[in-house]
This record gives structure tokens, C-alpha cells and sequence, in this order.
């Protein structure tokens, strides 16, 4: 086991997406960084998702953070000198009924106004761009900035670079205390004591509880949203499918699979620490799947399986400083926050290094909650 250091500069708790993508520039900065999780690194939500990279079903709030996360992706391979398994074929999000029609006009101009265009497909144009579509699906919008990775690949190559850099990434190391130093803290884990003099919450489902070792509170609860992926079969679907009910997520990998999401909730809570498929749920997301494109009814799910999403009160970033906690900061709890953290990230590190951010996160700063929960 590694040991932890007794001093660095940052403590990063969580080394999922949040943690690790803050912790990359952060060394290359040249500060020292250790991050802590309390299970295995890439254990949790940012090792059981989908990988879709999806810019047009992301809400208004975050178009531009998930654009600029999207060129980041696109980038990490020669980032990191590693395959993250990265592609951009661009997507289809789907409408099945005239309310979803209605929705997906609506999200297109909201989009638009934002300056994401997209394009309206149906009808013969529809076909000819996608012919392994259902009869079900009576209209789509395209965006070419749509994409994926692999989270197997994209954690493998995070954690190798990370440690290439010299953070020190610790697994089992639960953090039980947090203690107020003149300048920093002193962070108490199952695995042994650091002092640092910044600190990030990056624990996804966890941020509350260790939020509150610092007398903060924040709203944060999480989803257990539910996977499977197929065999590996010919090519059947050639762009990422997503669709306007917020039910589905669909993409074939090159190995032949095809994963299969949508955010179908399974049981259990983080609380505790439950996670497990609910056979109802399963059946109806395959139900749709097969519907939008019907040729997934030929193909044998090789498993489903169950993970953790923090999720904030309203479902917005949990990225800034802490309220009353010098050196305090979080970057949690993004809905979504695979496809947004290596944005995230950057906008973390840059705010702990210089004091400010490029892109405009003000909407996400946790006072919104803490200024009102923070105790002594």
C-alpha cells in the first residue's frame, strides 16, 4: 500500500473523474498533491457509467462547460499519451410521440440561442441518416459534437498519469476527521494523516458527509442509475442515441458492444451502500432500447449492473469555495459529470492556482446551499 504523505499542498478526496482531472493540472503545476478515496480509485460513479459525451441533452446551465469538456476529451489521448477510447461520431436524440416533438423543437431553439446548432431530422432524411432506426422514432435532432469514451480505458489512463506526475492517489482511506489548521487542514483517513493547505471535496455521492467533517452543509443525494451492455456484435448503430423523454443512452462501442443506459434507477441508497439492479426498471429500459432500434432484439446482455451518482439539490455543479473555509473548495455532484470533468477539473485547478476561472461557473458555487447550512 502506499503510505500517505504527511504534507502536500492539495488533498483531493475522491479519485473519481472530479479528482482526478483536478489533480492532473494541479501537479503540472507543480504543486503536490495526494487525493483519497474510500474505496478503490475509479471504484464508484466515474468507473459505472455509460461513457456517452452527449452536448445536447445537457441542460442550458452547462452547454459550455460540457463543450469545453468535449475538446478536452478529445485531447487526452495525446494529453495523456494513453487511449481513453474516444470517439465523436456525432448524435441522434430521438422523439417517439407528439409531446416529444414539442420538446425537442423546444430544446433545439433554447440551444440555439445558446449557440449550439443542431439539425432537424425526419422523414426520408431521418432514414437515409440512421436506417437501423425503429418506426417508433418520428423526428431527431443531429449534433455533430456528440461523442464518447470508455470509462475502463479513460480510468486507467487518468490514474497512470496522475501518478507519472506524482499525485499520490490512496485507496481505502475513508476520510473520518477534518481539522482546522492556522493555514490548511489536517485530513484524518483510515489509511493515515495529511496536512495540506487546500483542500477539495471530490467524493460524488459523498461530498455531504465529508462536507460536513467542516460543519457544512450541502443538499446532495444520489441516483443509482443502471447499465448493461450487449455481446459484441456486427456494426448496428454508427452514432450515439439519446432520446428527448430522458430514458435512454445508446452507443456501440468498436469491440462490438453496445452499452445500453438512460439513467433507470436501480435499489439502494449510498447511504446504505446498497447498489443493485431492479429487474422492473431493467425490462423497461431494454423495452425502449429495442423499440429505437429494433435490431438490439438479436443480441444477449453479457451484464447489468448498478452505480452511484451524486446529485445536488438542483441538480447543478457543486464547483467553488467553500463558504467560511479558507482553502476549501468542492467539485461534486455534476449530473452527468463524466461527460463535464475534465472541465470541471481545469476550472478547479485554475481557481485554486490563480483565484479565478475561464469559463463562467459562477451558477455552481456551493454558497448557494452552504452560505445557509454552514456551521460552526
Amino acid at each position: 500500500m502506499t503510505s500517505i504523505p504527511s504534507r502536500a499542498d492539495a488533498v483531493i478526496v475522491g479519485a473519481g473523474i472530479a479528482g482526478l482531472c483536478t489533480a492532473l493540472p494541479l501537479a503540472k503545476a507543480g504543486r503536490t498533491v495526494v487525493v483519497l478515496d474510500r474505496g478503490a480509485a475509479w471504484g464508484d460513479a466515474s468507473g459505472a457509467n455509460a461513457g456517452t459525451l452527449s452536448l445536447q441533452v445537457k441542460r442550458p446551465e452547462v452547454l459550455h462547460v460540457t463543450r469545453r469538456a468535449i475538446e478536452l476529451w478529445q485531447a487526452m489521448r495525446a494529453e495523456l499519451g494513453a487511449d481513453v477510447g474516444f470517439a465523436k461520431p456525432g448524435g441522434l436524440r430521438v422523439a417517439t410521440s407528439e409531446k416529444e416533438l414539442g420538446m425537442l423543437r423546444g430544446s433545439m431553439a433554447v440551444q440555439a440561442s445558446l449557440g449550439l446548432e443542431t439539425e432537424w431530422l425526419e422523414g426520408n432524411r431521418l432514414r437515409d441518416a440512421a436506417p437501423w432506426l425503429g418506426p417508433s422514432v418520428r423526428a431527431a435532432t443531429w449534433c455533430d459534437w456528440d461523442a464518447l469514451s470508455s470509462p475502463l480505458l479513460a480510468g486507467r489512463a487518468l490514474l497512470a498519469a496522475a501518478r507519472r506526475r506524482g499525485v499520490t492517489v490512496q485507496d481505502q482511506a475513508e476520510v473520518t476527521a477534518i481539522a482546522a489548521l492556522d493555514r490548511g487542514y489536517r485530513v484524518t483517513t483510515a489509511a493515515g494523516t495529511v496536512d495540506c493547505a487546500q483542500l477539495v471535496i471530490a467524493a460524488g455521492a459523498w461530498t455531504g458527509k465529508v462536507a460536513a467533517l467542516l460543519g457544512v452543509d450541502l443538499p446532495v443525494d444520489a441516483d443509482v442509475n443502471m447499465l448493461s451492455v450487449t455481446e459484441p456484435a456486427p456494426p448496428l448503430l454508427d452514432k450515439v442515441v439519446t432520446h428527448m423523454g430522458g430514458v435512454l443512452s445508446l452507443k456501440q462501442y468498436p469491440n462490438g458492444t453496445v452499452m445500453i443506459g438512460g439513467g433507470w434507477q436501480g435499489r439502494g441508497s449510498h447511504q446504505s451502500m446498497r447498489r443493485e439492479t431492479d429487474h422492473l426498471n431493467l425490462l423497461h429500459n431494454m423495452r425502449v432500447a429495442c423499440a429505437i432500434v429494433p435490431a438490439l432484439k438479436d443480441l444477449r446482455l453479457v451484464r447489468s449492473w448498478a452505480g452511484f451518482e451524486g446529485v445536488a439539490s438542483d441538480a447543478l455543479p457543486l464547483l467553488g469555495a467553500l463558504p467560511g473555509r479558507p482553502g476549501a473548495f468542492v467539485n461534486a455532484c455534476a449530473r452527468g459529470g463524466y461527460s463535464q470533468g475534465p472541465a470541471l477539473g481545469e476550472q478547479m485547478a485554475e481557481l485554486m492556482l490563480t483565484g479565478r476561472t475561464s469559463l463562467d461557473v459562477a451558477r455552481f458555487d456551493p454558497a448557494r446551499f452552504a452560505a445557509a447550512g454552514a456551521h460552526a
